[in-house]
């Protein structure tokens, strides 16, 4: 973890928890599932995306992102089971929220999970839209004068962790 990202989680934390910065991301979220609802892929609850070392698939989130994930679990009571989960991470193959094949946490899942589908002859219209909200998502970086990081989902998980518990 570079020094930067270090001091970063603080302002994150406490940027996820202000209002226009919880109604740029539900908002971000809102339009990403729009758009993918327009192209209609189909799920068909595997799971697989969620092994992450078994489908050989990274998700990649951002700081903020990670921050307000993890101020949605703790606002919604989602601490049962929470920490062990944020400890184990780092190390896990798949993610800590995919419990008996399913997401637990799907209505707060991050950019890279509302747009990822495993369905043959979706990645083209996939990489167009991840970018397209990828560059979304930064400018309510620089509109916020936020730090700006993109990590892996697991990796940051832990980090946040680590950071906001000491």
């Amino acid at each position: 973890m570079t020094q930067s990202t270090h001091s970063s989680w603080m302002i994150w934390h406490e940027a996820s928890g202000r209002d226009e910065i919880d109604a740029a991301i539900r908002g971000l979220y809102a339009d990403i599932d729009q758009a993918v609802a327009e192209r209609r892929p189909v799920c068909n609850a595997s799971g697989r995306c969620c092994r992450f070392e078994e489908y050989g698939h990274r998700l990649y989130v951002t700081g903020l992102e990670i921050a307000w994930f993890l101020r949605q679990l703790a606002d919604d009571g989602g601490q049962n089971g929470n920490d062990f989960r944020l400890q184990q991470a780092a190390s896990s193959p798949s993610c800590p929220y995919q419990i008996n094949g399913l997401c637990s946490t799907h209505t707060i899942r991050p950019l890279g999970c509302r747009v990822f589908f495993c369905e043959q002859g979706t990645e083209a219209w996939q990489q167009d839209r991840t970018e397209h909200f990828l560059n979304a998502l930064k400018q309510v970086h620089t509109q916020h004068e936020l730090p700006y990081a993109y990590m892996e989902w697991r990796v940051g998980l832990a980090e946040a962790a680590q950071q906001l518990a000491s």
